[in-house]
């Protein structure tokens, strides 16, 4: 990319336009990148089949062998499994969080001020993460031909697939649990690296107290089935928000989980999954009794979030 030196110091110019703006804004960064601080236009809107969800492109320079544009992904959009042939592309990120996989490797969770570096002829995606919108600069070296190849969509177990490169360490617990007093989603709740990405709670979501009674004889058998479906569901579910386990401590034979659904479809969904019957028809005999308490929390607003390290 030796012929993009000059572009290059352009695009730097501008991103240290912005981060200054942003610091001194008095309006949150958010607003004010929509409305007056965003260093290019937004642009227009694509209107392809090779984009799900909101996506606008606003081109910046397009010469014969090399081409600059704004890429803003609103929440939740991605484009689909592309090469861009004989070119190499070179992405700066500019604001917010989204996804980037390139084939035969793992999803990576990508953050304003990332630089990617694709290679000529190696096929990827990217996107927005489901609650943050994703603005890039694309920087392409290209010939003057057409240099996209759309490959494939990308579905939706993809897209939801486990992320790298953002590993949240708390202490040593293997599950933990955040109160959130304002209307943001915890950090690592969805963007540890061995958890999907979580649906937002909906009006029909479910928040219970299951109360179980395991009887002594089968108690370390059955904290092994417990474990096990509670960590697959959290990886694995995106609708299970919540799955976290105490004992009493004077009968720890007595048992409370904390489970939260984003929605009724999403529960069903996950009685009917191969590892909850797995748990349940392997623990029936081991249990003595079983009360599940639906719940209504008193502040909407404290949000729980529950995830793996």
């Amino acid at each position: 990319m030796n012929k993009l030196s000059s572009i290059l110091k352009i695009v730097s110019f501008g991103v240290a336009s912005f981060t200054f703006l942003s610091a001194h804004a008095t309006e949150p960064v958010d607003s004010v990148c929509h409305n007056r601080c965003m260093i290019f236009p937004k642009g227009v809107e694509f209107k392809s089949e090779h984009y799900r969800g909101h996506v606008f492109a606003s081109s910046i320079a397009n010469k014969p062998y090399y081409d600059v544009s704004q890429i803003t992904f609103e929440a939740g959009s991605s484009n689909d499994w592309h090469i861009h042939k004989d070119a190499d592309q070179m992405m700066l990120i500019l604001d917010g969080e989204g996804y980037y996989q390139e084939e035969g490797q793992p999803k990576r969770l990508i953050r304003k001020g990332d630089i990617i570096n694709t290679p000529a002829n190696v096929m990827h995606w990217q996107g927005a993460i489901p609650d943050s919108r994703l603005v890039h600069l694309s920087i392409t070296d290209h010939t003057d031909k057409e240099h996209i190849t759309w490959v494939a969509p990308v579905t939706e177990e993809q897209y939801n697939s486990s992320l790298i490169g953002t590993q949240c360490k708390i202490g040593s617990s293997t599950t933990k649990v955040e109160m959130n007093t304002d209307n943001t989603t915890s950090s690592c709740n969805q963007k540890c690296q061995n958890m999907v990405a979580k649906e937002p709670m909906q009006a029909d979501g479910i928040v219970r107290l299951s109360k179980i009674e395991v009887k002594p004889q089968y108690l370390d058998e059955y904290m092994k089935y417990a474990t096990e479906v509670g960590e697959v569901s959290l990886r694995t579910e995106p609708g299970v928000l919540t799955m976290y386990a105490v004992g009493e401590k004077e009968n720890p034979c007595k048992i409370t989980i904390l489970e939260t659904y984003a929605s009724r479809e999403a529960y069903e969904k996950h009685i009917a999954s191969e590892h909850f019957q797995k748990y349940k028809q392997g623990t029936l005999h081991m249990v003595k009794s079983l009360v599940l308490a639906d719940q209504t929390p008193l502040n909407p607003a404290n949000r729980i979030n529950n995830f793996i390290q």
